[in-house]
């Protein structure tokens, strides 16, 4: 089965899709920003005319990337996710050959390597304790991707282009789905207390020095504060859940 689109959950995987030949308004990453969203707007076609396949040195790369577990994570996703940052980078103007691209690239590589695999463990943790997809969960998730296309036809010819069928990409939903339930039994929605709020926006006045008084005022900012530090809560149980799961886990990379 050819797995291409499988790390980020299936909000990225619809970009991916719809990068390839749909149409999509999400920015790209800036390699400076590393994860920060960016206003510039892709240019014309004319202005970038490079193929990230010929950049990219994937000839080299194993068919089987890491061993997890026993399960073999073969090339074609590590693959895709470096030629889909590299359109993200061309999105920007960036060229694919200057050093910026090159550095921000490198340091990609095993940063989408232990994603992959850290997404793997947590799909075998959610198939080791009976977790499942339906099939309403899988064509709800479904129904998000297609959004992202002209037509169901404009879909399935993305699909046939990259070779990969509709079960094959239903079945990769259901990995996520299956993951997303397992992140959700195995964490909590931790309360944000009051003295947390204020000590992160004093915080935000200290950082922000002269500029503070641009700031909204604590009230007017404490739902938006308090939504932020509860999902670095999620996030730190979530690195922890990996944490576990590595330590308990037979893992082997091939690159």
């Amino acid at each position: 089965m050819k797995k291409m689109f499988m790390i980020f959950g299936t909000g990225l995987l619809a970009l991916s899709l719809a990068a390839c030949g749909g149409e999509s308004d999400q920015q790209a990453d800036t390699p400076e920003g590393e994860a920060t969203e960016t206003d510039q707007q892709a240019p014309d076609s004319e202005e970038v005319a490079q193929d990230p396949q010929s950049v990219l040195d994937t000839e080299n790369i194993p068919d089987v990337i890491a061993t997890v577990n026993g399960e073999d994570i073969n090339k074609d996703i590590y693959v895709a996710s470096l030629e889909q940052q590299a359109n993200l980078l061309l999105a920007q103007g960036i060229e694919l050959e200057s050093e910026e691209a090159a550095g921000y690239l490198e340091m990609l590589e095993e940063q989408l390597l232990q994603q992959i695999i850290n997404e793997r463990m947590i799909i075998q943790a959610a198939d080791n304790e009976g977790i499942e997809a339906t099939d309403e969960e899988i064509d709800a998730e479904l129904d998000l991707i297609t959004s992202q296309f002209e037509s169901e036809e404009q879909l399935q010819e993305t699909l046939d282009e990259q070779g990969v069928t509709m079960e094959e990409l239903r079945a990769d939903i259901s990995d996520f789905v299956k993951r997303d339930k397992y992140v959700e039994a195995h964490t909590t929605a931790e309360e944000v207390s009051d003295e947390e709020l204020q000590a992160a926006y004093d915080e935000m006045v200290e950082m922000a020095g002269e500029g503070s008084s641009e700031l909204p005022a604590f009230e007017d900012y404490r739902e938006e504060l308090q939504a932020q530090l509860q999902s670095e809560k999620q996030q730190e149980q979530l690195s922890q859940i990996i944490e576990d799961l590595r330590e308990e886990s037979d893992i082997t990379i091939h690159i």
